[in-house]
């Protein structure tokens, strides 16, 4: 039964089946590879290399870029089977979870036993930012499984790709030369705005020029349209945020309001029973004063004899009393 390496395992393969391996790349079940020098973008079948100059890459989005790992694998049936006697090494290559985890979308292939040379993959960026990748940045996961002696294949690997060093383009046969038109199928509605233009671009010149020149307007408005469907995200966003934090600041000052209100209510009421306070406790005094003077001869008499000097006492008194009685509200 086939088996999957452990990083112990993994260890016995350096400098043999894993070229140009490194330690810091073992997993408990897994290699990680690295990104390599040599590709292409293939937006535009721009070829690039690494290590040098250039430090590492940018893929902007919608755009797609064939990679080619920095370890050189062998799987060469020779080269196992001096560290595992009758049996044979066959792989899967899967991308990390960092790259779905950043809109980066890679396929899953394999290597077949006997397989040797190097690794190339293609990775295609759907998210709506640029990502940056740098030289021998661990990208690729090379799990390796050993195939006990009944699963070992009877013809090991020697395809296209076998011996191929660095970035290797595909090796699919093209269609046959010589098929016309329509035997080919493609996604074209008949009638459509699509269909018409393809035939605009088939009748020849001047309307072909015309053709791919509207061709080019129409995916140009695509991408405005997509921008502005995201300025108008943003914008309505920007609205909502601003409407909560209306509803808020609307809020706090009916809250204060009303705190202000209920403050100037209590101080009026206390205001108010302090003077009802003070008024009667002079008015007492006034009466318990008149009284006494009443029913006493002698105080009527000197009240007559000395009358303006004690009410402009008493005047003056009553203005003080009020000056403080201002005063203390004041301070309150």
């Amino acid at each position: 039964m086939a088996t999957i390496l452990n990083d112990k395992e993994l260890r016995k393969l350096f400098g043999s089946v894993i070229i140009n391996g490194e330690e810091a790349s073992i997993r408990p079940n897994s290699y990680i590879l690295r990104l390599g020098a040599v590709g292409e973008f293939l937006n535009v079948g721009k070829e690039f290399t690494l290590g040098k100059a250039k430090k590492g890459l940018k893929i902007p989005p919608g755009h797609s870029v064939a990679l080619t790992a920095h370890e050189v694998i062998d799987f060469s049936r020779e080269t196992v089977r001096s560290i595992y006697p009758d049996h044979d090494l066959h792989a899967f290559v899967s991308p990390t979870t960092d790259l779905s985890r950043e809109g980066l979308v890679a396929a899953t292939t394999q290597v077949d036993a006997g397989y040797h040379g190097t690794l190339n993959w293609t990775i295609t960026n759907t998210s709506n930012q640029e990502r940056r990748f740098v030289y021998n940045e661990r990208v690729f996961r090379l799990t390796i499984l050993k195939l006990a002696p009944g699963e070992t294949p009877v013809e090991p690997y020697e395809g296209d790709y076998q011996n191929q060093m660095g970035y290797v383009r595909s090796q699919r046969k093209g269609a046959p030369t010589g098929m016309r038109n329509d035997e080919w199928e493609d996604p074209t509605a008949e009638g459509s705005p699509e269909a018409l233009l393809d035939n605009l671009m088939k009748s020849g010149y001047p309307w072909h020029a015309l053709g791919q020149k509207l061709k080019q307007i129409d995916h140009e408005m695509k991408i405005v349209t997509d921008e502005y469907g995201q300025i108008h995200e943003s914008i309505s966003k920007m609205n909502g945020e601003l409407n909560v934090l209306s509803r808020q600041h609307l809020e706090a000052a009916s809250n204060l309001s009303q705190t202000i209100r209920s403050v100037l209510q209590d101080e009026a009421s206390a205001l108010q029973n302090r003077w009802l306070v003070a008024t009667a406790s002079m008015l007492i005094v006034v009466i318990g004063i008149v009284l006494a003077f009443v029913s006493s001869d002698s105080a009527v008499k000197w009240l007559k004899e000395s009358g303006s000097w004690v009410g402009l006492i008493l005047a003056v008194c009553g203005f003080v009393g009020l000056i403080l009685v201002f005063r203390r509200n004041k301070g309150d």
